[in-house]
């Protein structure tokens, strides 16, 4: 796999770096799975190796593909086993007398939930019926018309093309002009309507998490939800 991408440096400079060790070689085959799908942002900066991995042979790219399927199931598989933990911690909680301070603390938890779960609503929605406009804006950009060629218009890469899209509205001047320069001037004349469009579910999502973590953590520590 490696021997294929010869113009970038950054496969090279990872293969002496991580070295020949077993952790070393999953991790060098995991950078290159990375370059056929869902990236890393750092590896941007490296514009050429991901045109180089686009033009791996196809055989190679489905073995690529193995490791991802498998940690997405997992994921999934580990998403719902938490939700079915928190409904039945939430049922067991509410048939039992609470205090004032325990139900506000609940009350809470269940908010955060709530609005998160909206949120990835919300970036579902957009997704599907908002991503082509957006798209259409950055029509300069490689990275965005990469992301339209390799991630495809599943929901799983539609998802990940707008969580590109929103990431560049948030990339400073000095990093845009070293990975993608054609796009700089279309993200400066990005409508504003449409960029909230992006970054409030974005947010919205983002605080719920650590509002949760911080509401669940402090109860556990002060004993309210223990």
């Amino acid at each position: 796999m490696e021997n294929h991408f010869i113009v970038s440096h950054l496969v090279g400079i990872n293969r002496k770096t991580v070295g020949n060790t077993p952790r070393g070689r999953m991790k060098r085959v995991k950078l290159i799975g990375e370059l056929t799908g869902h990236y890393a942002l750092f590896t941007m900066l490296d514009p050429y190796v991901f045109m180089e991995a686009e033009i791996l042979p196809e055989h190679l790219k489905k073995w690529l593909k193995v490791p991802g399927y498998i940690m997405r199931i997992a994921l999934t598989g580990a998403v719902l086993l938490l939700l079915w933990y928190g409904f039945e911690w939430l049922r067991a909680t509410a048939s039992k007398p609470m205090t004032d301070p325990k139900m506000l603390c609940v009350a809470i938890l269940i908010t955060c939930f709530i609005l998160a779960l909206l949120a990835c609503l919300a970036r579902v929605c957009i997704s599907f019926f908002k991503l082509d406009e957006l798209e259409s804006l950055l029509e300069n950009s490689y990275f965005v018309d990469r992301n339209r060629r390799v991630m495809g218009n599943s929901l799983y890469g539609r998802y990940c093309r707008l969580s590109h899209l929103s990431t560049m509205l948030l990339l400073d001047v000095d990093f845009l002009s070293k990975c993608d320069p054609f796009a700089m001037d279309e993200l400066a004349r990005f409508p504003l309507s449409l960029r909230r469009l992006l970054t409030i579910p974005n947010r919205m999502l983002a605080y719920s998490i650590v509002g949760f973590g911080v509401f669940l953590l402090c109860g556990n520590l002060l004993g309210i939800i223990a």
